[in-house]
């Protein structure tokens, strides 16, 4: 009677042991299905533009279960639709070796990550995971310009150089190369550094156009307008179909007042291009200063035309009207220039 009491305890344990395991399996189940629904609506909401919904669902989704990668991808992506890259970062990192190696996940992760650091402007962060999108995607252009500026913000001209030369398909150690990099780092206002690669790259090749012309543009901008100026005619005498040289050497002439020899440089530009605004402009001051208003007024309503928001063109164009007498159009210009002023451009 004894053993026969003990099987039936034996039975019930046994019994409830396996019921609670099987509710345990069933609620598991459940939850991951309604995760996964939860998954589907929120992927849902993406594709109509829902975002903000989408993250709400998926929060809900991630306090049930917080270690689920995919709930974080999905929540991840859906900040990073937001722009709220803050939290992009937040939620997937540390989850990409969490998906299959090169997995549509983990290369979507990768990007975001790289992307999200750069745009939050944390460059070094963004480095390793742009390397290895280029490692993937050797044809990302824009991956490879993200790095190649990264390279420049954290003072790696090499590296930036090799970036650059992949783009561009020409090769690393080429002069081509090194004016291909030293303007990169004009545009990110590593003047120094540009420098130092536009002089190699003559070391590597003396009649190579361009690098004098950028050269000659930095010596204008430090205010070295002589040397800027002899850069430039060295430029024009190899690449005498250069506009923006002509531009350039005009410009550092009339910083001379130097106004009969700025205006041959100035036309040659016009010629070259005529849809840029600046040899306009600076024609149209040179002219001013002679006291020419008729070709003045013509050269400055002509960059009007072609670069309706520029100050600097409507403020001299309002003195020109001033001096000729044409008070109220001269108001009228003067208030625009006024109004784009916020633009931050300076006063001519």
């Amino acid at each position: 009677m004894k053993t026969a009491n003990w099987l039936t305890v034996c039975f019930v344990i046994i019994s409830t042991a396996v019921c609670s395991a099987a509710q345990r399996k069933n609620d598991s189940t459940k939850s991951d299905n309604l995760i996964e629904q939860n998954i589907v609506t929120a992927q849902n909401l993406l594709k109509t533009g829902d975002a903000a919904a989408a993250v709400g669902i998926l929060q809900t989704a991630l306090q049930s279960s917080p270690q689920n990668v995919k709930v974080k991808f999905w929540l991840g992506k859906a900040f990073y639709s937001q722009g709220n890259y803050r939290k992009t970062i937040e939620n997937l990192s540390g989850i990409a070796d969490k998906f299959p190696k090169n997995s549509s996940e983990q290369i979507q992760i990768v990007q975001m990550l790289g992307l999200s650091h750069y745009v939050l402007g944390q460059l070094a962060e963004a480095i390793p995971y742009f390397e290895k999108i280029t490692q993937r995607q050797p044809e990302n252009g824009e991956v490879s310009y993200a790095l190649g500026v990264s390279y420049i913000q954290t003072r790696q001209p090499a590296k930036s150089r090799e970036t650059f030369a992949g783009l561009f398909k020409v090769p690393t150690n080429s002069a081509l190369a090194y004016l291909l990099n030293a303007k990169m780092h004009v545009r990110q206002q590593f003047e120094e550094t540009a420098e130092i690669e536009l002089n190699k790259a003559l070391e590597l090749d003396p009649k190579i156009p361009e690098v004098r012309f950028v050269l000659g543009e930095l010596a204008i901008y430090r205010a070295e307008i002589d040397k800027g100026i002899e850069l430039l005619k060295q430029e024009i005498t190899l690449n005498p179909a250069n506009a923006m040289a002509y531009y350039r050497l005009g410009e550092g002439l009339s910083r001379q007042l130097k106004w009969d020899e700025a205006i041959p440089p100035l036309q040659k530009s016009i010629w070259l291009n005529p849809f840029f605004s600046g040899p306009y402009i600076v024609l149209g001051k040179v002219y001013l200063k002679k006291q020419d208003l008729g070709n003045a007024e013509n050269l400055l309503r002509r960059s009007t035309q072609i670069d309706p928001n520029n100050f600097g063109a409507h403020y001299l164009l309002g003195q020109v009207l001033q001096q000729a007498g044409k008070t109220e159009e001269a108001k009228a210009e003067f208030a625009l220039a006024e109004k784009l002023r916020g633009s931050g451009e300076k006063e001519p």
